[in-house]
């Protein structure tokens, strides 16, 4: 193929999708005609959250092909499942800002109220609870009734240790029952007329933190403090217009390492496709996974785990 030999692969708007495989190396293609003409979005437990034209809204499982009706959307940033799909799952999401929940069979998105007046950009479900991080760094604790009945509350419990500027990016990762925050850092350049449709943006490094509860005397939790880590305990972690996810170390998935997609959407429709790479915690170094660039009209690439 053409595009390949340039090292420049363009996703189908059609029923194929492009996947490229870590452990191969190479990109294989996958019939998903589920998908077609939509905008997908990565959860945490092997299945796929599409976005139609018309808000039709669905769990997609791209190897079995099996799908699941959820209540409508017209857009959605992250989708995070508190368990697998057989345990009947509480479904988080971040749509247009705001953070909302539902179950399978329900008719409508539940929202989750909270004194947050910035948008919220990632979601982690970590110790039986959602988490969410907003635009400046706030985190909350989202409280979910035990009937089930009425809505859901966010309550702030800490800030993040670290605030990128400008077109940096936050994650929060649930590993081993610890939680973890990441700020990825981003060099921008835009181009002058007659170029200034132009925007050259790369990943430059990420600051990691993990969050350690003090004990007291008596063995309760108090306040908990962001102490910054120079690894991640063995684990890899996988960021993107997914939900954040750690993995052990394998031949393939090195350790202590952050494998990240180019997922900041107003730079990525505009000249983009080129910002993915693998973060190595300890050097501070960064190399490509994949060779070339990954372009699709509405769906930028993502981790599927």
């Amino acid at each position: 193929m053409e595009d390949l030999e340039e090292k420049e692969f363009i996703f189908s708007v059609g029923t194929a999708r492009g996947i490229y495989s870590l452990s191969t190396e190479k990109i294989y293609t996958l019939e998903l005609p589920e998908a077609a003409g939509k905008s997908i979005r990565g959860t945490n437990k092997g299945w796929l959250l599409t976005l139609g034209i018309n808000s039709e809204t669905k769990l997609l499982h791209p190897l079995l092909g099996h799908q699941i009706w959820l209540p409508y959307l017209s857009i959605c940033s992250k989708v995070t499942l508190s368990s697998r799909v057989l345990q009947d799952p509480t479904i988080m999401v971040i749509h247009g800002g705001s953070l909302g929940f539902a179950r399978f069979g329900d008719q409508e998105w539940k929202k989750v109220e909270s004194p947050s007046v910035v948008p919220f950009v990632d979601i982690t479900y970590h110790k039986g609870k959602f988490y969410a991080i907003n635009h400046v760094g706030a985190i909350f604790a989202c409280n979910i009734d035990d009937g089930y009945t009425s809505g859901a509350t966010g309550a702030p419990i800490t800030s993040c240790p670290f605030n990128p500027v400008d077109f940096g990016s936050k994650y929060l990762v649930d590993s081993e029952n610890d939680l973890w925050f990441l700020a990825r850092i981003r060099g921008v350049k835009f181009f002058k007329p007659p170029h200034n449709m132009r925007v050259k943006y790369r990943t430059t490094h990420f600051s990691v933190w993990r969050l350690e509860p003090t004990v007291s005397e008596d063995g309760h939790e108090t306040i908990s403090t962001w102490v910054q880590k120079h690894d991640l305990g063995g684990k890899a972690f996988f960021v993107g217009l997914n939900a954040s996810v750690s993995l052990s170390s394998s031949g393939w998935v090195r350790p202590n390492c952050i494998y990240f997609t180019d997922d900041i959407s107003n730079l990525y429709f505009l000249d983009g496709g080129h910002d993915m790479g693998v973060f190595d915690v300890e050097r501070g170094t960064i190399e490509q996974h994949f060779q070339g660039k990954s372009i699709h009209p509405f769906s930028p690439p993502l981790w599927y785990i």
